[in-house]
Parts: structure tokens; sequence; C-alpha cells
């Protein structure tokens, strides 16, 4: 339950969707209730559909389960409205090893692009990687060769109709909150006096649910599968990612057991804990003392790096520079 209590305690569960056959009556019926109010005539709805991100798991070298993933993600739209030109789709490969937390390796980064990028050649490769725009790493609890990357290649990609390349790996699920729970971004601030101890006592939770996944009894603890997203037009939905050659996967993925991982997180957390309720405990002269402030934004800096992709920040690269 932690995962959906925020802050203050509040709950905050997933929204019940609409029954699709009666969205007919209630659009007609809102629009025509806009017509009567002042600068609401020309009103129209934008759609966010959610809870469909891993509902159309099917094998890719299987054409006709292909084509049912499609339909089952479609299936509330009215497809004979649509301009398939206009619009695009994410498509994914998941790749698992059961009872393990796999990483995608720095190192492979540039392999992985030439694999969804075969019609650019190495010099817009090499483009891409040193660009601060079209690529961003995304390093995993600040280790240096292991961490995605997010891709938006632009021109290099056109040749190929990809628009955007994510690649990531779904341990963070275990801590993915859409609201402000303990799982929230640290600011140094919140080692100020008022709210350290609130930080403390969160910090020990966080510690205790790592611990947690290390030894959840499913296979032996929660895993994490690599995954290799990319954003191409909806024509091409069924006919991109098909297969993966092994030499790539081994080329570009680590795996990790999963209590090995998961307590890696633990003890860096718990490390983290313990320096916090030290400074705590610290009288106002310590804690005023410019060695100590420091100790605290890299505290901030070092919790968020274990749950969150590195901040992308000035603040937050001086902070790192420096350090």
């Amino acid at each position: 339950m932690t995962l959906y209590r925020d802050r203050k305690g509040q709950f905050h569960f997933g929204t019940l969707d609409f029954p699709f056959h009666l969205l007919d009556k209630l659009g007609s019926k809102l629009l025509e209730l806009f017509q009567m109010q002042n600068g609401l005539q020309d009103a129209f709805f934008v759609h966010e559909l959610r809870g469909v991100k891993g509902v159309s798991h099917h094998n890719p070298l299987n054409a006709e389960q292909r084509q049912l993933a499609l339909d089952r993600v479609f299936h509330l739209f009215d497809m004979s409205r649509i301009r398939p030109e206009d619009w695009v789709i994410d498509v994914a490969l998941e790749i698992q090893h059961k009872g393990h937390i796999l990483q995608w390796l720095t190192k492979g980064h540039r392999r992985l692009l030439q694999f969804l990028l075969p019609s650019a050649p190495q010099d817009k490769i090499d483009s891409i990687l040193t660009s601060q725009s079209q690529y961003h790493l995304d390093l995993s609890a600040q280790l240096e060769d292991v961490g995605g990357f997010r891709a938006h290649p632009g021109s290099r990609g056109k040749d190929d109709n990809v628009h955007y390349i994510n690649v990531y790996t779904t341990d963070k699920s275990a801590t993915y909150q859409l609201h402000d729970g303990i799982f929230v971004r640290r600011k140094p601030w919140h080692l100020f006096p008022v709210s350290i101890g609130k930080l403390a006592k969160d910090l020990e939770r966080i510690a205790e649910i790592f611990c947690l996944c290390g030894d959840s009894p499913k296979v032996g603890g929660h895993e994490g599968n690599a995954r290799l997203e990319i954003r191409v037009p909806l024509c091409l939905a069924d006919k991109v990612l098909l297969q993966m050659p092994d030499s790539i996967v081994q080329d570009t993925l680590i795996t990790f057991d999963c209590k090995l991982f998961w307590y890696f997180k633990y003890y860096r957390m718990a490390a983290l804990y313990h320096v916090v309720q030290n400074l705590r405990s610290a009288n106002s002269a310590a804690r005023l003392q410019p060695a100590s402030l420091k100790l605290g934004a890299l505290v901030a800096y070092q919790v968020n790096s274990l749950i969150y992709r590195p901040a992308e920040g000035q603040a937050e690269k001086i902070l790192l520079e420096a350090s």
C-alpha cells in the first residue's frame, strides 16, 4: 500500500474507466451543455488512455499474435475515423531472465543505436551519442557501467522512421508513484531541522522496501526486465522489433541475482539513513558548518540516484562535479 500513499498519508488509487459503450452519449451531452456556456462553444475532447502499457504482450515472431495485440490496444477506437499517417505508436521488446534483474550496459548503447537505426551511417550514430539534446544517459544507482538512455534521433532517424528511443529496465516499478509519496525526489532543504525527522523515517521505510524486494517470495526476489522501446508511425506497429540477435543481447545486457541487486540498494540506503540520523543529532553549530551543508546536499542527490535517473539540472551537475 506504500505506493498508493502520499506524504500526508492519503491514499491515491487508480481511476475506473467510464463504460466505453456510453462514451458517445456522454460526449454528445457534454458538448451540448458546453454550447450554452460562453467560451466553451468550440470545446473538444483530448483523451488520455492509461493502463494499457504491458497489456499487449505477444510473441513478436508470430504475425497473428502481433496483429491481435495491436487490435487489443485499439479496440476502443473507431479506426474508420483515424488517419494512420497522423499517428505514432511506441513498440517495445522486453527481455526477461527469470529470478534476476537485467541492466543495460552503457558501453552497449552504440550497438543498440546501430541495431535500431540500421540505415544510419557511423558518423550519424556518433553525432547522436555526443549530442546533449538527442542523447540522455540514465545511469542506474550512479553506476557508470550500467544504465539505459533516451534518444531523439531527429533527422538521423528519418530513414528508419524512428522518432524516439527509450532503453530502460522495469525494476523501477517497485518505487514508481503517480503522486508525491515516500519516493518523492529529495531536496537539500529536506535536511533542515523542521523536516529531517520525516526524511529519516522515509529513508528507513525505503530501505525496508528494498530489503523486501530482495526477499520477495516471487522467484526469489522482485525481478526487473530490460525494455527496448521505439516510437514509429502507426503503419509500422507490427513490422518493427520482431527479433533481437543473441549477439546484441550478450553485448548490451548484464544480469544480477535479485537479492544481490536489491541488497546493494538496501545497504546504500541504510548507510544514507545513518548519515541523516547523525546530522539530525548534531548540534546547531556543527550543522551550520560548510562541510555539513555540503554533506546534506550530497545525501539528497544520492538518495535520488537510488530511485530515479540522474537529474539533469544545472545545480545537480555542479554538485556532482564538485563531489
